[in-house]
């Protein structure tokens, strides 16, 4: 009779410890998962940004190629540029480089008339700096969790998860941050 006790006593004690770790590793999967997925929908998020700033200098190299016959090789490159990375640093450079240049010619071109088509490219300027603050706003989001993620799947036993999951280290996204150069309404 002891002995049947001490086996069940033994059988219920694996079971609960059993359970605890089925527990906890559930925890730490869900807590992996979460970051994980939190990380992909802001990628999702910055690529269709960057693709909403590359369309937004199409339009405004359009209009200062069609209305103030001003040609320049790098809205070529803009024109070519394919966005289906956002770890190419060197796709961001030419957007800038680009919104740079068509600044510069808005301040020369000053004197042009108030019309429709002066007005809508003044819009598509101001949409190009609310989308270029979300952006922004997008990376310094991804890269402050991106470190979360990379040093959760490094710590036991969360990297015993990461591997049953295929879950690999995330690289931090380059990138300029807010300065003096934008339009800010708010002051402080």
């Amino acid at each position: 009779m002891k002995t049947l006790n001490i086996i069940a006593l033994i059988l219920v004690i694996l079971i609960v410890v059993f359970l605890l770790i089925n527990i906890l590793l559930k925890f730490f999967k869900e807590r992996i998962d979460n970051l994980y997925k939190m990380l992909t929908n802001a990628e999702n998020d910055m690529l269709e940004k960057m693709n909403n700033k590359k369309e937004l200098l199409v339009k405004m190299i359009n209009y200062v190629t069609k209305k103030l016959k001003i040609e320049s090789s790098t809205f070529d490159e803009v024109n070519t540029l394919e966005i289906n990375d956002l770890f190419s640093f060197k796709d961001e450079n030419v957007l800038d480089k680009c919104y740079v240049e068509i600044i510069e010619i808005r301040e020369d071109n000053k004197k042009s008339r108030e019309t429709k088509d002066v007005k809508e490219f003044n819009q598509n300027i101001d949409e190009y700096e609310d989308n270029e603050l979300h952006i922004i706003s997008l990376r310094t989001f991804y890269n402050k969790y991106t470190l979360e993620y990379n040093n959760l799947i490094k710590k036991i036993p969360f990297n015993l998860v990461a591997k049953l999951k295929g879950y690999k280290i995330k690289t931090l996204l380059e990138g300029r941050e807010i300065d003096d150069s934008f339009n800010n309404d708010l002051e402080v």
